[in-house]
């Protein structure tokens, strides 16, 4: 895990882990500016250094037995994070992207895990009761997600009230929030980053 520190030194912890293109460029970018907010951002890699641009590969990547699941890697890296001397006490937060967000949606019903929040870009898998506040951020037009599980996921977590939200962001794609994506939407990807941080601060 690489480790990203904000101008204190100091600071609430945040795993981000990417989608299944590998821990590219953008996602780095991302966990810098969360970085610049103020957090102290871990930069978990699922697949071993792998990194492309192309969906046929991407989906090899997600379909790969990997040396260690990357449920297990996100594990390691919640606990580690958490644990690190330069982390507020208290857990950690985690931000997910497609693949890895549908790997840390399973890990939220895990009690002996410090996660307390969590923030998930498109990706969908059913809920079950828990403590880790949740936040989603649906593309309304979602080829690789269907509108059905994404409305019952928004039900569940209003069910479950505050804080746990999700918001559909209108004109939007998957990988909306990704700036190297044909399907990158600025001012979507930008209300989606403050709520994210407004959400992980509190």
């Amino acid at each position: 895990m690489e480790l990203l520190f904000p101008a204190a030194g100091h600071g609430p912890g945040v795993v981000v882990a990417h989608a299944w293109w590998g821990l590219n460029q953008t996602i780095r970018d991302y966990g810098a500016a969360l970085a610049d907010k103020g957090f102290v951002v871990g930069l978990v890699d699922l697949f071993e250094g792998r990194v492309t641009d192309q969906i046929a590969e991407a989906e090899r990547f997600s379909q790969t037995d990997w040396t260690v699941p990357p449920s297990a890697r996100l594990v390691r890296a919640i606990g580690e994070l958490a644990a690190h001397a330069q982390v507020d006490r208290g857990g950690v937060g985690a931000v997910g992207f497609s693949y890895s967000g549908y790997h840390l949606l399973g890990l939220r019903s895990d009690p002996a895990l410090p996660l307390r929040r969590l923030v998930i870009y498109y990706a969908t898998r059913k809920l079950v009761p828990s403590a880790v506040a949740t936040l989603m951020h649906f593309a309304a037009d979602d080829a690789f997600e269907s509108a059905q599980d994404m409305r019952a996921m928004t039900t569940a977590l209003a069910d479950a009230g505050p804080p746990n939200s999700a918001y559909s962001y209108a004109g939007t794609q998957h990988w909306f929030a990704e700036q190297d994506r044909p399907e990158f939407n600025a001012n979507a990807a930008q209300l989606a980053f403050t709520r994210t941080v407004d959400f992980l601060r509190v």
